[in-house]
């Protein structure tokens, strides 16, 4: 009895023992699934507050990009501001240096004394006042005829720009319209004027019945802008009108003597027009100074006189041809500051291929590689190519505006800086830091972008090598001429 009374009292230890032992266990992995849960817990804490210390590194990247941003954009508006003070300068500098030498060449080419020149720098003494009643009727100016020229070969561009005249020339401006006038624009040389003449012969055929006067006038060669009427474009723009509506001779009036000696006022000149349906087309507008000067008050006069008399009414257009966009852009700012005027920009169209040049040339020695050394304009392979058919009348090709733009960079100065902008203006296309007098002699595109024409291009590197601090275009340049000279195995590359 008693052993077994003993063996009942340990077994009743050894149970207890046990589930203390059970829940010591118990307690034991509650603790440690507790540890856990708070170890858990520190992790997600920590997470958090690496996820809220990415956040704000990346908001501060952010900020650091948009302060950079606007640094940039501060840079660019500064570079921008420097660019145009640049081309104001410039075109000063022309005003002094560039027309005298174009003046003493004229004077020479008529025997004219020096002494005479400076005679030339202000407005004659005119004795003379337009009479209205010695001009054609309107619809009766006659427009311009280039003997001898060769076919036209843009003839669906053309097509399409009378298009877009005639349905500007029936609208009007209105509070949510405002007629745009057109640009044509091309490189020095290029063809502009040709293309104004193509347009008046059109224009004039197909709005005949309508008795539209198509006036064509030009600030270039035989009527170019006389140095004293940069100070009145208004009436330099209305001499060449009156002048267009002179009876025609055998040996044709004389601008410079009509210039001389006969007034030609604005009134005068709306008056004569009347209520005539009309088109005025003008050729080198941009040879007129202050076309990219914002503050030129004689060019809003203008732009004024342009507007009111061309332009906002019913049967009434202008078109004009200018080598670069921008100063397309800056009449359109002289005409409506507030209001934004738009303008057509209508690119003289490149010969597309090698073909095309051959039928219409009728030159089949003609490969891709000289094509490309002109830039692929119309008018500057027709002029390598009749130089080459015809070697006995010299060179056909234009040279001389080159020369004087050239002339006109070593006189600001070659730099190392002008250099490495003008070879970059080759890739970006950018215009705004080429020297304004070398944009005449790249292509401009309707997105204000210039295209290198190696025939102009490689004689003005080779200049700025010989006159700038460093050698930096020679290789450059053989480069260019390599490519016009070789031949691959197989043929022409």
């Amino acid at each position: 009895m008693l052993l077994a009374a003993e063996s009942e009292g340990d077994i009743s230890r050894i149970e207890k023992l046990e589930s203390r032992r059970d829940k010591l266990e118990f307690l034991l992995l509650s603790h440690q699934k507790m540890e856990v849960k708070k170890s858990e817990i520190e992790t997600k804490k920590i997470q958090m507050e690496m996820k809220k210390s990415e956040l704000e590194t990346k908001k501060s990247q952010l900020e650091m990009k948009k302060i950079q941003m606007e640094l940039k954009k501060s840079e660019a508006e500064m570079k921008r501001s420097q660019i145009e003070m640049k081309k104001i300068q410039m075109e000063l500098k022309k005003s002094e240096n560039m027309l005298q030498y174009e003046i003493r060449e004229q004077l020479k080419s008529k025997n004219m004394p020096l002494q005479q020149i400076a005679s030339t720098t202000t407005a004659p003494n005119w004795t003379v006042q337009l009479d209205i009643q010695t001009l054609c009727k309107p619809k009766e100016v006659p427009v311009p005829v280039e003997e001898d020229a060769p076919p036209y070969i843009t003839e669906k561009w053309l097509q399409d720009t009378v298009r877009l005249i005639e349905e500007d020339f029936h609208a009007h401006d209105t509070p949510q319209l405002r007629v745009p006038p057109m640009a044509v624009v091309r490189c020095s040389r290029g063809g502009k004027t040709r293309a104004l003449y193509e347009l008046s012969r059109v224009l004039k055929e197909r709005l005949r019945g309508d008795d539209v006067a198509v006036i064509y006038i030009s600030l270039n060669d035989r009527t170019s802008l006389i140095n004293w009427e940069s100070l009145n474009p208004i009436d330099a723009i209305c001499r060449r009108i009156a002048f267009a509506a002179l009876p025609r001779t055998e040996e044709g009036p004389d601008f410079a003597k009509f210039a001389e000696e006969v007034e030609v006022s604005s009134m005068a000149i709306v008056e004569w027009l009347g209520a005539s349906p009309r088109i005025l087309l003008i050729d080198e507008l941009n040879k007129l100074e202050g076309m990219t000067d914002p503050g030129n008050v004689a060019m809003e006069g203008l732009a004024t006189f342009l507007k009111k008399h061309f332009l906002t009414k019913k049967q009434q257009y202008f078109v004009f041809s200018s080598h670069v966009v921008s100063s397309s852009y800056q009449l359109s700012r002289f005409m409506d500051s507030r209001c934004k005027r738009e303008v057509i920009i209508r690119e003289l169209p490149l010969i597309e291929n090698l073909i095309t040049a051959w039928n219409s040339f009728n030159y089949l020695q003609l490969n891709a590689r000289q094509l490309l050394h002109y830039g692929c304009v119309p008018a500057l392979v027709y002029q390598s190519v009749c130089a080459v058919l015809d070697p006995t009348k010299g060179s056909y090709l234009p040279k001389m505006n080159r020369e004087m733009a050239i002339m006109e960079c070593v006189q600001d100065g070659v730099t190392d800086e002008v250099i490495e902008q003008l070879l970059g203006s080759f890739l970006h296309g950018g215009p705004y830091f080429v020297p304004p007098a070398l944009l005449q002699l790249m292509d401009t595109t309707s997105d204000d972008e210039v295209r290198w024409i190696p025939y102009n291009m490689v004689p003005v590197l080779r200049e700025f090598d010989n006159v700038g601090p460093r050698k930096y275009s020679e290789t450059i340049c053989d480069c260019f001429d390599f490519f016009l000279k070789s031949k691959a195995a197989c043929g022409d590359s």
